[in-house]
């Protein structure tokens, strides 16, 4: 978007609109395609777990689409949109690296930035990097208390005993084309223009003279793995880093959820605690993490290991499971966990017969999302990492100040490839976890 950019390039006359794009409203739009993703999959679970014969007995009683939308669906999901509305929010006011390029760019500044900039800018501020950091939590903490109390009050036990099928609308004449228009802008926008410019940038050979015929070149990908073995390194330390915490976060807040949910009144204290790294900047974590394990070296000699960086991503990243396993667990009647007690099952049986397989898909939904962000994280990563070791966020960082923006492209390109084959991998398995918990 910026001036002689690869839009301007493809079509010059937008020269005169982009530079409209830096500005607050250009921040806004980004990390709003940057939130959507947490919101779309938490939204979609809810949906999917609203039972057709809801819907079909309002419209049996007369009802038309706009008020069985308004009084039968949206309720019924309000719970759900708290909870995403709250890991959004949180999401985006802790977010250190949009506003720190886009927005120091336009001379926006905002918590994390003015956070990062008193705790790595001589002369140090500690004080002042703690002061805001309150704020910031006090901000969050509210944010979570209204959270609890909307979905206290607005939530629903949609899977019982008995059996239930979703309902399905299809679309047709100008809502069907509005939707399909709806749906294109926001693949272009979201995915369409960020993969090109990705791609263009790892083909071009020399940034000179941009997209021109005879100036692309595959020589970045065979300079990626060959002649720079930093990246390959990088890359299967990310790669092994995402599936380790994944895994170990959703295993925690799966357990955690399960404490919630059976500690009466202690409950609501416990999730808090639980949520408290994600209302925390990366930067602020991981700066305490570091000062914390440092001091206790001598006695446990974890820091500067890759052990402290995946202890690190677990604790900034286990809210995402909490909240993802929670969004499931609360369409869960508590009927069917009761029915299974009193035919004799145990804890343990009521637990990975009946409550697992039906908040599963809230599960692997977590990990999935785990994955994708600790694939891409940068912060800490830059802070915490071990000597010589390099993860993709940071090796294509490196590349960039080295001026070899194309060969960072390149490790980008491949670094979506595939994580988008294995997540596809995991869709096929949600999919099949969908089927059986539906049989």
């Amino acid at each position: 978007m910026q001036k002689r950019g690869l839009l301007e390039q493809l079509l010059p006359p937008a020269g005169a609109v982009t530079p409209a794009f830096f500005s607050l409203g250009g921040l806004v739009f980004v990390m709003s395609l940057h939130a959507l993703p947490f919101m779309t999959t938490i939204m979609k679970n809810a949906l999917i777990r609203v039972p057709g014969n809801l819907e079909e007995a309002a419209a049996v009683s007369g009802a038309g689409f706009s008020k069985r939308l308004k009084q039968v669906l949206l309720p019924l999901v309000t719970g759900n949109y708290a909870i995403a509305m709250l890991l959004v929010f949180v999401k985006t006011l802790a977010e250190y690296g949009t506003p720190s390029t886009l927005g120091r760019r336009i001379g926006f500044d905002v918590f994390t930035t003015k956070i990062h900039a008193y705790a790595t800018t001589a002369p140090v501020n500690f004080g002042a990097a703690a002061t805001l950091s309150l704020i910031l939590i006090t901000i969050c903490m509210a944010m979570w208390m209204l959270q609890s109390w909307i979905t206290a009050n607005r939530s629903f036990r949609l899977v019982g005993a008995k059996g239930a099928r979703p309902a399905y609308w299809k679309l047709s004449g100008w809502p069907r084309r509005a939707a399909a228009l709806y749906i294109g802008i926001v693949l272009l926008l979201a995915v369409g223009v960020p993969w090109f410019s990705v791609i263009a940038t790892s083909l071009i050979k020399i940034r000179g003279y941009g997209l021109a015929l005879g100036n692309f070149t595959l020589m970045h990908y065979v300079e990626l793995f060959t002649e720079n073995p930093k990246g390959l390194d990088a890359f299967v330390t990310s790669l092994m880093l995402a599936l380790s915490v994944g895994l170990i976060a959703s295993f925690l807040g799966t357990v955690i959820v399960w404490l919630i949910r059976h500690s009466g009144r202690m409950g609501r204290l416990l999730e808090g605690i639980g949520l408290l790294p994600e209302m925390l900047p990366s930067i602020v974590m991981a700066i305490g993490l570091m000062l914390f394990w440092n001091q206790i070296y001598t006695w446990i000699p974890l820091y500067n290991t890759m052990g402290f960086m995946v202890l690190v991503y677990v604790i900034l990243f286990l809210p995402y499971a909490i909240q993802y396993t929670t969004s499931a667990w609360m369409q869960v009647s508590p009927s069917l966990r009761e029915a299974g007690s009193v035919c004799g099952g145990s804890p343990f049986f009521v637990l990975t017969r009946i409550t697992l397989p039906l908040i599963a898909v809230g599960i692997v939904q977590g990990f999935i999302m785990i994955f994708i962000i600790v694939l891409r994280e940068l912060v800490a990563a830059s802070l915490i990492s071990p000597p010589d070791v390099l993860v993709i966020s940071t090796f294509i960082v490196n590349e960039f100040e080295q001026g070899s923006a194309s060969v960072a492209m390149a490790m980008a390109l491949i670094c979506v490839l595939v994580s988008a084959i294995m997540l596809f991998a995991l869709r096929m398995l949600l999919s099949r976890m969908k089927h059986i918990s539906a049989v």
